[in-house]
């Protein structure tokens, strides 16, 4: 290959899989990959971190075929999307608890665009999402994410990635682990609405005649609002502590990736 703006073939290619590796992961990274971001932003932040790791990173070997330089890339790419697929269910983790919150309080029917993703969503589910995204960017865990892809590249050399059943097991553990932190959040609101429900059906043995349908709604939603507030400093203290573990699961990936 020719030289390229007085690169050699494998240092063009090399500059070309980190770009492609960056500008995957970027893409699907919480906050940096939200839809209020132009592309033009994102493309210009991946191109100034590839320059960045251009000079720590091993020159990669130079392809003997364009197939083999489409594979890498597309090597670069499935790590990228994987990794910030993972990235991404803390935040889905997060929004997924206030839309169980929710529906126990009766504001599932009203929905709200997510500017991030430009989907519906309920109205608790996008506040506790905003929330958790403040506090990640309150306590500099996009710093994490960055320093996440520059270790990549420790943990998955380049060019190529090898996919491994060890892969699909580890994304199964971190969306349990997600799961997990959804009870973690929703679980004080949640237990003490069902706990409010079972004394509005006692309360509607005990006195027919009470319209418990005109007291249980009104009931619900204060109750549900009085638990969210308590709730805020849980989501102050998981969200943090599921960034570290979420850095700490992408590199148990990554290592089953090499």
């Amino acid at each position: 290959m020719p030289d390229v703006f007085g690169l050699t073939g494998a240092q063009f290619e090399t500059f070309l899989l980190i770009f492609v590796r960056v500008a995957s992961m970027l893409a699907l990274y919480p906050v940096f990959g939200a839809a209020q971001i132009p592309v033009m932003v994102r493309t210009g932040l991946a191109m100034v971190i590839t320059f960045l790791l251009y000079h720590v990173v091993p020159t990669a070997p130079v392809s003997d075929s364009i197939y083999a330089l489409a594979a890498a890339v597309v090597s670069q790419v499935v790590l990228g999307v994987i990794v910030g697929f993972l990235a991404q269910l803390v935040f889905v983790a997060v929004q997924f608890a206030g839309e169980v919150l929710d529906l126990q309080v009766g504001f599932a029917v009203a929905n709200v665009i997510n500017p991030q993703t430009q989907q519906q969503i309920t109205i608790l589910g996008e506040l506790e999402l905003t929330l958790a995204t403040l506090i990640f960017l309150i306590t500099n865990s996009q710093l994490l994410l960055i320093q996440g892809i520059a270790g990549s590249f420790h943990l998955v050399p380049l060019p190529y990635v090898h996919l491994h059943f060890r892969v699909a097991s580890d994304v199964v553990a971190f969306f349990s682990r997600a799961l997990l932190e959804v009870l973690r959040i929703a679980a004080p609101a949640g237990v003490t609405l069902f706990i409010t429900n079972v004394v509005l059906a006692f309360m509607a043995r005990v006195a027919p005649q009470m319209n418990v349908f005109v007291v249980g709604l009104p009931l619900q939603v204060g109750v549900g609002l009085i638990m969210l507030g308590f709730s805020v400093p849980l989501i102050g203290a998981i969200v943090p502590e599921v960034a570290q573990e979420s850095i700490r699961q992408m590199s148990a990936v990554m290592r089953s990736m090499r």
